[in-house]
């Protein structure tokens, strides 16, 4: 029989758990089931990589250092109604459990996990994240020609020549900061502060990387320059006026 699920190397499972035993072994068992894992030990840890690469499941702890995995996982569920969320903790009162469904997870399992629960809960995650509609399934009857659309239900930006290609959530989060401010510039604090980093640990280079990719996706998908401007040491400044967005 021919399984129907998405192949386990065919997505990222990201993992947050501070205890590193614990952390070593479930990531080792995960990738012997054939998984591609990233493991972090902390909620910035797991942004740095979000900006730049993202998850299609997020395994979370609760009890996290710093910002805890409630507040990871609403912070996700601000920018991408479809990352599949797993919680895996020790918290199992059924308070606890009903509070992090309610953050918005997906399962919420408790510590020691059931390996065989969390592989079933995973493939059905990444059934449905494969399951969303893809770039030619959206329709854009309403698009002005010329214009840059951008699509928040399904993450997609569609160039002037109709090319369209799917944006992860913190790229959905800058071009909307940008397009909504066309011909002004959005500083560097500004962006940052979108997704979550504020000024006390500021990283440009963070918002750099995220711009970077951006621009390159967008260049080569579409054959034309993003028209995202650098303001020297401020930040960058949407240069195109003929833009849309599509309400989520």
């Amino acid at each position: 029989m021919i399984s129907s699920l998405p192949s386990r190397a065919g997505y990222t499972v990201s993992l947050v758990e501070d205890e590193p035993v614990l952390r070593e072994e479930m990531a080792f068992q995960l990738r012997h089931l054939g998984f591609k894992v990233e493991p972090f030990e902390s909620a910035a840890q797991f942004y740095r990589h979000l900006a730049v690469a993202p998850s299609t499941i997020a395994v979370l702890d609760i009890g996290l250092p710093a910002e805890d995995g409630l507040a990871i996982c609403r912070h996700l569920r601000e920018h991408d109604n479809q990352m599949g969320i797993v919680f895996v903790t020790a918290h199992g009162l059924r308070k606890d459990r009903l509070c992090g469904l309610s953050a918005g997870a997906d399962a919420y399992l408790t510590k020691p996990v059931d390996m065989e629960e969390l592989v079933l809960i995973l493939e059905r995650l990444a059934l449905r994240c494969a399951s969303r509609p893809d770039a030619t399934s959206v329709p854009l009857s309403e698009k002005r020609a010329g214009a840059w659309w951008l699509d928040l239900g399904s993450a997609l930006l569609v160039a002037p020549n109709d090319v369209r290609f799917r944006v992860t959530a913190n790229e959905s989060i800058f071009l909307q900061k940008l397009m909504h401010k066309a011909g002004v510039t959005c500083t560097h604090v500004e962006l940052a502060a979108a997704i979550g980093i504020y000024p006390d640990d500021l990283d440009k280079h963070r918002v750099e990387v995220i711009i970077s990719r951006l621009r390159g996706k967008v260049e080569r998908a579409a054959g034309a320059p993003l028209p995202v401007r650098a303001v020297r040491g401020v930040g960058y400044c949407w240069s195109e006026t003929a833009v849309e967005h599509v309400a989520r």
